[in-house]
């Protein structure tokens, strides 16, 4: 395998995983992320979908991207943009073709943990891949870069994350206690698997370094 199509199936992969996090999150219903979050309250007061909502604003996101951190934008920020919404869209029409009226809280509780990991590395894999990020994941690194590092990755996230769910509070969207736990979770998850996975995983082809 080459560099290419290592950082292209992290890339790939990485979305993947956090689209469905993110339909795990919306099936929990303890909350969903911070930017899903927001989302989901805007877009059920506009009556738009999740996946067309989030594809418009993150057009919108973009023009900041183009201003302040153009280097960001790739392949990997086109397929983040149009296939999120739609893949946290399908995860949540699956489970509702299922035979399940309800799901006790141990599971639901379970399920936001294991979309917390799966968030948190799907970020972790993409971003690191480097060929572009979605315009919200890049607010972090353009924090980051005006700040000359001064402000980590984790705390940029924290505090991008907090902003993005008082808007959804705001527009009437669901803020539960797995909102807020993924809000400070998401940030210090994503620096763990990018030391652990994802920066070793490059540095084995040279990539990184």
């Amino acid at each position: 395998m080459s560099k290419l199509q290592l950082k292209l199936l992290m890339m790939i992969l990485g979305n993947i995983l956090l689209g469905f996090a993110i339909g795990v999150f919306i099936i929990a219903e303890l909350g969903t992320d911070p930017f899903a979050t927001m989302n989901l309250g805007v877009s059920s007061t506009l009556g738009w979908s999740f996946g067309n909502y989030q594809l418009v604003f993150n057009s919108l996101l973009f023009i900041v991207i183009l201003l302040y951190g153009r280097h960001l934008i790739g392949i990997g920020t086109l397929v983040n943009m149009t296939a999120l919404g739609y893949i946290a869209d399908f995860t949540v029409y699956s489970y509702e073709q299922l035979p399940i009226e309800s799901i006790p809280l141990v599971i639901r509780l379970i399920m936001l943990a294991i979309g917390i990991i799966l968030a948190s590395l799907g970020l972790s894999l993409y971003i690191t891949a480097q060929l572009g990020v979605a315009p919200y994941d890049a607010l972090p690194l353009i924090i980051m870069a005006f700040t000359k590092d001064k402000v980590s990755f984790a705390k940029a996230r924290m505090g991008v994350d907090i902003l993005a769910v008082i808007i959804g509070f705001l527009f009437g969207a669901v803020v539960n206690i797995g909102t807020l736990i993924i809000a400070v979770s998401l940030g210090n998850g994503v620096a763990f698997f990018n030391r652990r996975v994802s920066e070793p995983l490059l540095k084995r082809y040279d990539v990184i370094g």
